[in-house]
């Protein structure tokens, strides 16, 4: 099978590259840079040019669709072309050339309740929570899923949306992240949930959602299962969100894992047999340093 990877130089993307070809997939991958990388069929393109997109799309059978700006810090301006019209130019192309699935990464921003705009309506955290972004970056992964949403009702296209949390590499995590995970940081943490979610195992997600049947159109977050910090989960909602409502029984929901991640996986874990697997305190258990 044939796959084409967009976004292919960005960190997710060059993890997942090597993951498919140690899997045996081949692979054609599109990105801004050029590339010399041995292994795979490399179209340098932007993803709002349509005719790049439409030519990167030709004779692959699905479509790994990670290119985007990861933020509108800098690219308030650009984030919905590049994020939106390129993800309707994506989804066309493989209207047009027969492409019948698309893995599209979205975000846990495609909710609109993290970031410290508007707060989450419960907790813990679920794909079923309503919508309200409130940034462009926000808006343009809520536009992306609706943009799968419309081809996948309309042609019959395979569409799932994959909302991961903040990504890192638990064996070889950033300075600045491993000194959040200290606790000393918590107050930093609140308005993302305290989530993260490893690398690897956003990887094993998109292998999943590869192979999956009988699925039309989903969206699945993705989290670790524990929290970034230190402190046990009961005490950070206390101390900061002991005001929401909780969907089910928050104590049955924390009393075997008491650092429990406040993002409720549970529908990947039903439709795609995903569970994550790494936590940053598998560092700590093998005598490493967080901090």
């Amino acid at each position: 099978m044939k796959v084409l990877v967009t976004g292919s130089h960005g960190f997710i993307g060059r993890a997942l590259v090597e993951r498919l070809l140690a899997e045996g997939y081949s692979l054609r991958t599109f990105d801004l840079p050029a590339s010399t990388t041995a292994g795979r069929e490399h179209f340098s393109g932007d993803l709002r040019d349509v005719f790049a997109v439409r030519r990167a799309v030709q004779g692959v059978e699905m479509v790994l669709h990670l290119g985007a700006l990861s933020s509108d810090y800098r690219y308030a301006e650009e984030v919905l072309a590049v994020n939106v019209q390129g993800t309707w130019n994506v989804l066309q192309a493989c209207m047009e050339c027969g492409v019948r699935r698309v893995v599209y990464f979205s975000s846990i921003n495609a909710l609109g309740c993290v970031g410290g705009h508007r707060p989450p309506e419960y907790l813990p955290l679920d794909d079923f929570h309503p919508r309200h972004p409130m940034t462009p970056y926000q808006l343009s992964k809520h536009l992306g899923e609706e943009v799968c949403r419309s081809y996948s009702e309309r042609y019959g296209i395979v569409t799932l949306c994959l909302r991961p949390t903040f990504v890192v590499d638990t064996t070889n995590p950033p300075w600045w992240w491993r000194r959040s995970s200290s606790g000393r940081h918590v107050e930093w943490g609140k308005d993302e949930l305290w989530a993260y979610v490893d690398l690897q195992d956003v990887c094993d997600a998109v292998l999943r959602a590869m192979q999956v049947e009988g699925v039309l159109h989903e969206a699945f977050l993705l989290s670790a299962s524990d929290t970034f910090v230190d402190v046990p989960t009961a005490e950070l909602v206390q101390r900061f969100w002991s005001h929401l409502p909780w969907k089910g029984d928050r104590e049955a929901y924390l009393m075997h894992h008491p650092y429990r991640a406040l993002i409720d996986t549970s529908h990947a874990e039903q439709v795609l047999g995903w569970q994550p697997r790494r936590s940053w305190r598998d560092l700590l258990s093998k005598g490493g340093e967080v901090d």
